[in-house]
């Protein structure tokens, strides 16, 4: 069996399905905010912002950074 080496992209995405609420930044500029899924075998992601109701699909050779933010539906509370 041949191991392939996981892209930047795909190390991210996988470090952000374990937090709660991320920032996905696209290599074309474009910004979501949500949790993530991962679909490692068709290398595709979606975030879905459950505050907006909206879900992004995208590919994951797309992710130019994923970073931790704040989760605005407990940003109150605090």
């Amino acid at each position: 069996m041949v191991r392939k080496e996981l892209s930047a992209a795909a190390v991210f995405l996988e470090s952000a399905e374990r937090v709660e609420w991320v920032e996905v930044t696209l290599r074309d500029g474009r910004t979501y905010e949500g949790n993530v899924i991962r679909n490692p075998i068709r290398r595709t992601g979606t975030v879905v912002n459950a505050v907006t109701e909206t879900r992004h699909d995208f590919a994951i050779d797309e992710v130019l950074a994923v970073r931790k933010v704040l989760d605005p539906r407990t940003a109150s509370l605090s």
